[in-house]
C-alpha cells in the first residue's frame, strides 16, 4: 500500500545532484543531497564559499533543477513546469530577500513593495493597501514613499524583507540577508525574520556563512563540497 505524502513537509530533496559545464569537466555544486524542511520551520544553511550554498538556494527558489534527482516545494516539482507555471509557483510560494536588497532605486518603498502583487494582477487599490500593511508591519509607515536612496540599509532590507512577505508565501529564502548591515541592524533584521516565523508561520530558510547569524534559526545544515555534512539544532 503506498504511504501517503507528510502534509507538514514544504520542501523535500531527494539525491539531488548539480552538475555545471561539460560531462567530462563538470564541477558538481550538489552531491546526493537528500534534505526535508517541514511547514513553520526557520532553518539556517550554513557554509564556507563554494560549498553550494547558493545553488542549492536557486534549487529552493525555483530558479534551477537539480541535474538528478529531485526537488518538490509543496508536493510540486519543478522540473515538469514550463517558464511560465514555474513563475507562477515563484510568485506564489517563495519570497526572496538579498543581500543586496534588490530594490528599484527610482521606485518608492510602496512601489517596489507592490511589485510582486503587480505581477500576480492584484488591483491597484488592494495592491496599495496590502503592500503599505506590510511595511507598517516593518515599522516602516513613515517611509512608504521614500526611495531607497532615502533610506538607510536596515530600512531598505526592511523594504525587501515587506515585498517579499506581502504575498503570503508559506516559503521564504533569505540569501545573506545582513551581509551588507552593521551589528545592530543586522540583529534587527534576524529579529523581524524570527518574529514572522513565530507569528506568521512562514518557513523560513536563512543562508550564511556567519554562525552567530545562523544561530538565530531552530535547525542548522552544515555543507561543503556540495553535501550536508551536519544537521543540528542552534543554540538559542
Amino acid at each position: 500500500m503506498m504511504s501517503k505524502p507528510n502534509p507538514e513537509v514544504l520542501v523535500r530533496l531527494t539525491a539531488a545532484c548539480k552538475d555545471y559545464g561539460a560531462t567530462l569537466a563538470a564541477v558538481r555544486a550538489l552531491d546526493d543531497l537528500s534534505l526535508t524542511i517541514a511547514k513553520g520551520e526557520f532553518v539556517a544553511i550554513v557554509g564556507t564559499s563554494g560549498s553550494g550554498k547558493s545553488t542549492l538556494l536557486n534549487v529552493l527558489g525555483c530558479l534551477d533543477d537539480p541535474s538528478s534527482g529531485r526537488y518538490e516545494l509543496a508536493g510540486i516539482d519543478p522540473a515538469k513546469l514550463d517558464a511560465a507555471e514555474r513563475a507562477i509557483v515563484r510568485n506564489r510560494l517563495v519570497g526572496f530577500v538579498f543581500q543586496s536588497f534588490n530594490l528599484l532605486p527610482r521606485s518608492t518603498a510602496l512601489e517596489n513593495c507592490e511589485l510582486p502583487l503587480l505581477y500576480r494582477g492584484v488591483p491597484p487599490g488592494e495592491r496599495r493597501a496590502r503592500a503599505t500593511r506590510a511595511l507598517e508591519s516593518m515599522g516602516l509607515a513613515r517611509r512608504v514613499h521614500h526611495r531607497p536612496a532615502q533610506l538607510s540599509g536596515g530600512q531598505q532590507q526592511r523594504v525587501a524583507i515587506a515585498r517579499a512577505i506581502v504575498t503570503n508565501p508559506p516559503l521564504l529564502l533569505a540569501d545573506e540577508p545582513t551581509g551588507n548591515l552593521d551589528s545592530r541592524t543586522s540583529y534587527e533584521v534576524l529579529a523581524l525574520l524570527q518574529a514572522l516565523n513565530r507569528s506568521l508561520g512562514i518557513t523560513i530558510v536563512l543562508v550564511t556563512h556567519e554562525q552567530d547569524v545562523a544561530a538565530c534559526a531552530k535547525r542548522i545544515v552544515t555543507m561543503r563540497d556540495g553535501r550536508v555534512i551536519e544537521i543540528g539544532r542552534a543554540h538559542v
